[in-house]
This record gives C-alpha cells, sequence and structure tokens, in this order.
C-alpha cells in the first residue's frame, strides 16, 4: 500500500476513531518516507511535512495524528543529525510504524480491560458515536461472562451508532437503537454513560462527536456517570501549549442530502464539540481510572508511552 492510498482511506472515512486514524496516520508517514527516492534531506524533510499537514487538514481534530506527524518530524531530525544515511532512515520509520502500533494495541486492550471491571454484570451502558475503545471494553464485558444492554444513539449524519450496535449484537448483548433527540429520555434508565475520545484537554475536558455533551448533561441530570474510554495519547499536545481545540466544519451535503434549501437558510454541520470536564467520572486509560483533573498530566510523566 502506498501512502496516497492510506490517506484516501482516511479521508473516506473508511478509517474510524482516533486510534485507528492515529496508526493509519503513523503508517502514512511511514510510507511516505519509504517511497521516496531521492537523496537530499531538505526534500525528504518537505515530503513528510507535507504528508503531515494533508493528515492534519483532513482530521485536524485528532489528537494522535498531531501526536503521529509530530513523532515522525522528530524520529527524522534525529536520524539526519546523527548522520543516517537514507537507508537507515527508512529502515527507523518502518521500526517506528510497527511498534507505534503494536503500543497502541496493547494500551487498547489494557484499557478495556480496566473499563470492563466498571461495568458490571447486569447494567444498562449507553453510548454515543463510534469508538474503538468502547467496542473493545464490549469485548472484554463479554469474555468476563457478564450480561449487559447497550443503547446506542443514531449519531447522525453518518450513523455510526448502528455500527455499534452490529458489534454489541455480535457479542449477544441485548440492544437497543434510539434517535439522538432521545438521549435525555433513555440515559436515566442507564446504569452508566460510555464514550470514547479524539482529543483531550489539560483541563480535563474532551473532543467527541457532536451529541456527546448533550448525553453528558442529561447523564448528570438525571445521576448516571460519564466514563470516557481513551488512551492517554487522546491528551492533545497542540492544547497542551495553549492552542485551542480545532473542530471544524464538515459538509453541508451531510444534513441536507438532495434537499434543495429554501432561499435564507444555512447548514450548520459541526462533527465534533467540546465536553466539560466536570461531566466526566472518569477517564478509563490504560494505565486505569483517572479523574478529569488528572488526565492532563499524564503526556508530560510519559505515561502515554
Amino acid at each position: 500500500m502506498k501512502a496516497q492510498e492510506v490517506i484516501q482511506r482516511i479521508a473516506a472515512m473508511e478509517v474510524r476513531g482516533g486510534s485507528a486514524i492515529g496508526r493509519a496516520a503513523v503508517q502514512a508517514l511511514a510510507l511516505a518516507v519509504a517511497e521516496y527516492d531521492g537523496r537530499d534531506h531538505a526534500d525528504l524533510r518537505a515530503r513528510l511535512e507535507r504528508t503531515g499537514q494533508e493528515l492534519l487538514r483532513l482530521t485536524p481534530v485528532m489528537a494522535t495524528v498531531a501526536s503521529a506527524a509530530r513523532g515522525a518530524t522528530q524520529l527524522l531530525e534525529d536520524r539526519i543529525a546523527a548522520g543516517a544515511s537514507l537507508n537507515d532512515i527508512k529502515a527507523a520509520f518502518e521500526t517506528w510504524a510497527r511498534e507505534e502500533s503494536r503500543r497502541s494495541e496493547e494500551r487498547l486492550d489494557r484499557l478495556a480491560e480496566y473499563g470492563a471491571n466498571v461495568i458490571q454484570d447486569g447494567a444498562t451502558v449507553m453510548t454515543h458515536s463510534l469508538s474503538d475503545s468502547v467496542l473493545r471494553t464490549l469485548r472484554a464485558v463479554a469474555r468476563q461472562r457478564k450480561s449487559i444492554q447497550v443503547i446506542a444513539s443514531e449519531s447522525r449524519p453518518l450513523f455510526e451508532g448502528r455500527r455499534t450496535l452490529e458489534a454489541a449484537s455480535e457479542l449477544g448483548f441485548s440492544s437497543q437503537l434510539i434517535p439522538d433527540a432521545a438521549m435525555a429520555s433513555r440515559v436515566k434508565d442507564a446504569t452508566l454513560a460510555l464514550v470514547g475520545a479524539d482529543a483531550i484537554l489539560p483541563s480535563g475536558a474532551f473532543v467527541n462527536k457532536t451529541g456527546t455533551c448533550l448525553l453528558a448533561l442529561a447523564a448528570d441530570r438525571f445521576g448516571v456517570p460519564l466514563y470516557v474510554a481513551a488512551e492517554t495519547t487522546k491528551v492533545d499536545p497542540r492544547t497542551i501549549e495553549g492552542h485551542p481545540p480545532i473542530l471544524g466544519e464538515r459538509s453541508p451535503e451531510e444534513l441536507i442530502r438532495g434537499w434543495t434549501l429554501p432561499r435564507g437558510v444555512t447548514v450548520w454541520n459541526r462533527f465534533f464539540e467540546l465536553t466539560p470536564g466536570e461531566l466526566v467520572e472518569a477517564y478509563i486509560t490504560e494505565a486505569g481510572l483517572v479523574g478529569p483533573g488528572s488526565i492532563g498530566v499524564f503526556r508530560q510523566m510519559g505515561a502515554h508511552t
């Protein structure tokens, strides 16, 4: 596979979830180096930078992509400073990509086991959108032979909730699909709410699919704890430096779908939103449960490695 093929898969949303997109970004960056056939370090540096910028343009909210781009840049500069040959640089990137993918998978597996311990037999779990961390947690619950119910909102306009419930059904769990607008009505009957995150801020707030904040507010109103399953690599290095999260707008066509807009009507289609940390019971991470007031220190402490 070529770097552009991986990037096209990300653009077409064939890769979903912050962790999976982060791994794909690492792969694309490593392939961009592997495909380079020149001999000039400045040219290679420019190629890698263009690849990183393209990935960030496609997924500006993803902390894992920002980390991948920074990690690739640092690796290249370190190898150039060490006087490495082009073949050595390519080998270093191949090893980097393989190790990054392995570490991500290991973090997710540890996270899932901690999450499964939180979910008790007979619980009703409510979720929104599609999250690899949540799906892996559900698989870990199944391995513990617990019987639970899963309630998932549609997560319009791309209906990620359907994929979540397909996975829950395959695991043998009782499940229910609800409209996004019914989250407040149904969450009061849940034992807990569980969602993923695409980026985490030092404050303990997090970015996830629009609708997550509505679920968090409703859960708080009815005394239902909200847990966020996320690797500590989701702590966004850009927000640590003081940059605000980039939420971005998506195509109006996702909402319109062939409908002709009446005169004076505009479309607001923001795919991601910020949920305050005070609405979070705890983050479920590969290091265990972490309070929202403490999650921001993990990147500086190196717990994400």
